[in-house]
């Protein structure tokens, strides 16, 4: 069952390939959309530092110098099993321990959320990428919610804290799941949160 394939008691197979001479970055910055890689391309000053590549093609790692402190900058794909592969892909091509990710979501409640950035606290394990990663558990907590809110709060952006559904596909998203997770308290859908 995939309740039970998480194994920390044994070494993976296939692990990424650490380059010593990897750039060193302060976070990397994933996004999901073609359109914000387009923009950040064309208004900040960019320069490829790396590439990594799945069956699909090559992706380019951007490095974006901001006050100081250099950030690397990515366009990752859409769902768990494939996202979480270019993090581990990167751990081979940058040396940072930090990550930035942002995307869409599917509102499931929108009298709390409408208009407002939505902060997962604790994402529902309804994919297979995570038991991979950690125990078995309905919900994995997202540590540094309070620090994303933290930073909303500073700069006056709209947000609310709740919890998400993550899934391994859009289509097959029930009534009845629907209902049952927000009755739960989630307040969106995605794809890649539980296993991120």
């Amino acid at each position: 069952m995939i309740t039970e394939a998480f194994d920390d008691r044994s070494p993976a197979i296939i692990n990424p390939q650490i380059k010593e001479d990897a750039p060193q970055v302060d976070a990397c910055i994933l996004t999901f959309s073609h359109v914000i890689e387009k923009f950040v391309l064309e208004n900040y000053d960019c320069e490829q530092i790396a590439t990594f590549w799945f069956a699909t093609g090559s992706t380019p790692i951007y490095c974006i110098p901001y006050k100081g402190k250099k950030f690397a900058f990515y366009k990752t794909y859409v769902g768990a099993p494939a996202c979480v592969c270019t993090v581990e892909d990167t751990l081979a091509e940058i040396k940072t321990d930090k990550y930035i990710v942002f995307g869409g979501a599917g509102c499931l409640n929108k009298e709390i959320a409408h208009g407002k950035v939505m902060i997962p606290t604790q994402a529902y394990r309804d994919e297979g990428t995570s038991y991979h990663y950690a125990p078995a558990s309905d919900y994995v907590t997202v540590r540094n919610a309070d620090i994303v809110a933290a930073f909303m709060e500073e700069n006056g952006i709209p947000y609310v804290k709740g919890k998400t559904w993550t899934t391994d596909s859009f289509y097959r998203e029930t009534v009845n799941n629907f209902q049952k997770h927000k009755a739960d308290g989630c307040i969106s859908v995605e794809m890649e949160c539980a296993a991120l």
